[in-house]
């Protein structure tokens, strides 16, 4: 197939890119800059000039191939709800473009808008907190999943907090950096927070079988592991060489400021419908802990 992918120089696009050249695909790629197209071009990649508020681009995009996967977000947490407002709109173009085709549209959400999920582990069907902060994106999930009725394939997958390896992520960057410049790794309270955490390469494996499995469709969480914010930040002062200690909400909030919310609740993930009905399995060789310890972010202490 030929693939519309958004967010194709990102974290998580390009490794799902570097999985669909490799399973034979084709990949055009939403490119926002020249740079960008040149990056996607030396990666065998066909570039689309365009953005998440060029809505033309996005129908191009998906008029002109047989599916679209959508993995770009502006993850800009100081305007949460312009980020929100442009994915409604992105989603609306890809509507319009694809109404009809029976195509697949794979999307992407976050498990945020579920909010501290305590001791519960949430399948598919658990509820959103309406009170959370990222609630809007919940409502965004839901659109996605009512295109199947205009005659969409339309998939998402529910990503955990913590997407690592690889050296990236939004999580795992941020807290070693906090560490770094306090001096210490700092959780909040007793750290026994737990949440869920996947292998970026794991991830998008789950892409490529939503892809490929005609019977693939409407909400998949992806989740392989549990951890504590009290484990992940023990290995990273082990990285650092540095000690690691509970502190304070109060304290936590001016540390942390917008990422506060995210790293002070329970947020587990059940992935059992993922692989029951597309038979997907995580491989990675390496924990989280073992890969901030001893993996891909040591490079990022240098």
């Amino acid at each position: 197939m030929k693939v519309f992918l958004t967010g194709a120089t990102g974290y998580i696009g390009s490794v799902v890119a570097e999985k669909l050249l490799a399973r034979g695909h084709k990949v055009l790629g939403l490119a926002r800059n020249e740079a960008a197209e040149t990056k996607l071009r030396e990666r065998g990649i066909e570039p689309l000039r365009g953005d998440l508020k060029d809505v033309e681009s996005l129908k191009r995009g998906a008029t002109v191939t047989d599916a679209t996967i959508h993995t770009a977000f502006i993850h800009d947490f100081s305007d949460y709800d312009g980020a929100v407002q442009t994915e409604n709109a992105a989603i609306a173009a890809f509507a319009d473009a694809l109404t009809g085709t029976n195509k697949p549209f794979i999307a992407t959400t976050g498990s945020g808008f579920l909010g501290d999920t305590r001791e519960a582990t949430a399948d598919e069907y658990f509820p959103y907190d309406r009170n959370s902060p990222f609630y809007s994106r919940g409502e965004s999930e839901q659109d996605i999943l009512k295109l199947s009725q205009k005659g969409i394939r339309s998939v998402v997958l529910r990503l955990p907090f913590f997407v690592y390896g690889r050296g990236g992520s939004s999580f795992v960057p941020f807290m070693i950096g906090q560490a770094q410049a306090a001096g210490a790794a700092n959780y909040v309270g007793a750290g026994n927070e737990r949440v869920s955490v996947v292998h970026v390469e794991d991830a998008a494996d789950l892409y490529i079988l939503a892809l490929e499995t005609s019977t693939a469709k409407n909400l998949y969480n992806v989740s392989a592991e549990i951890a504590s914010f009290k484990s992940l930040n023990e290995a990273i002062a082990r990285l650092l060489d540095i000690k690691s200690k509970g502190i304070s909400a109060e304290e936590a909030q001016k540390q942390f400021g917008a990422m506060f919310g995210f790293l002070s609740i329970n947020n587990q993930l059940s992935a059992e419908k993922a692989q029951r009905e597309l038979g997907w399995k995580a491989k990675a060789n390496m924990t989280i802990t073992d890969d901030i310890e001893n993996g891909s972010y040591r490079n990022l202490t240098n």
